[in-house]
């Protein structure tokens, strides 16, 4: 005879540990844990979606939602974003995504403008067949211009946390690179914050851009971590960890914070420090310790003079 009861479980996922606790079968007599194929399965599918959940990875079903939602074959999404058949057809298996590839997805997934974009500025490279079931998509939706307005669900704190954690994953594979300081946290930031006033006449964040001395200061952000020069030497703190997740599942704010990060990765604060720095810069037009206006933020960056 046999019964089930929860037991806890240690699994590896990529490096990374779960516990989890899940249904299990036990001996009656001996109150031994029996091996159960369904169950084991169970156990390892919670363990991998706290995983995909960590790290905001897609799962096979986000994919095949995706591709039913626009109509799309396997071999449509791959013509689409560049990615091979088999590829594509792995991530619908349940294969865990490369974080390039990861970011790809999820920009389509969570985002229409940029299947319209890639349409739109591609359209000679892609099949009239891949065009036409795009182009119907839209049709269909009937949307209208307000349908696409793209706002920020995320405050300051959690957007330099992503950056945080970004650096952390970056120094674990390039030895190179330094642990990142509160003053070039608050500086992509700020960068980060003008590209999104710039794309999509919305705050990225809510905190205000104060100028002080070392240029313009994200008020929120430097409370937070008042005193501190360097953010981290190890491993982020837990609440980083999520902020980084929860960011990263926002595909168009996480992709205006990667290239943001991959343009200025070699630079120090005092390097980025020139740049907001420079005459006729919002900084430079707001008295010191006043609120750095979006209109002259936006202005500067539809410029091209900060980016």
């Amino acid at each position: 005879m046999t019964y089930k009861k929860d037991y806890t479980n240690t699994y590896i996922v990529d490096k990374n540990e779960y516990k989890v606790t899940a249904p299990a079968l036990f001996d009656s007599e001996t109150n031994e844990l029996i091996p159960d194929d369904y169950l084991d399965e169970k156990a390892v599918e919670i363990a991998r979606k706290m995983h995909r959940d960590k790290f905001g990875l897609i799962s096979a079903n986000d994919l095949k939602k995706y591709r039913e939602r626009v109509g799309l074959s396997q071999r449509d999404l791959s013509e689409l974003t560049g990615l091979s058949p088999n590829t594509i057809a792995l991530y619908e298996s349940g294969a865990f995504p490369t974080i390039a590839n990861n970011r790809l997805l999820k920009s389509f997934i969570n985002n229409d403008q940029i299947l319209r974009e890639y349409i739109e500025n591609n359209r000679n490279n892609y099949s009239p067949k891949l065009v036409q079931k795009v182009t119907q998509y839209f049709e269909d939706k009937h949307e209208d211009s307000d349908s696409n307005e793209v706002t920020s669900n995320f405050n300051a704190i959690q957007l330099a946390n992503w950056f945080r954690v970004e650096n952390f994953f970056a120094r674990e594979n390039n030895l190179n690179i330094d642990p990142i300081t509160q003053m070039k946290v608050i500086k992509l930031l700020y960068f980060a914050y003008g590209r999104f006033l710039t794309a999509t006449h919305n705050k990225l964040f809510d905190s205000k851009i104060v100028h002080l001395q070392y240029g313009p200061v994200i008020e929120d952000v430097h409370n937070k971590f008042n005193g501190k020069t360097i953010l981290d030497i190890e491993k982020p703190d837990e609440e980083a960890m999520k902020s980084y997740s929860e960011v990263s599942s926002d595909a168009f704010i996480s992709e205006i914070l990667k290239n943001v990060n991959d343009d200025y990765i070699d630079y120090n604060a005092s390097r980025l420090s020139k740049i907001t720095h420079q005459k006729g810069s919002p900084w430079n037009l707001t008295a010191s310790g006043h609120v750095i206006r979006d209109q002259l933020i936006l202005e500067t960056f539809e410029r091209g003079e900060e980016k």
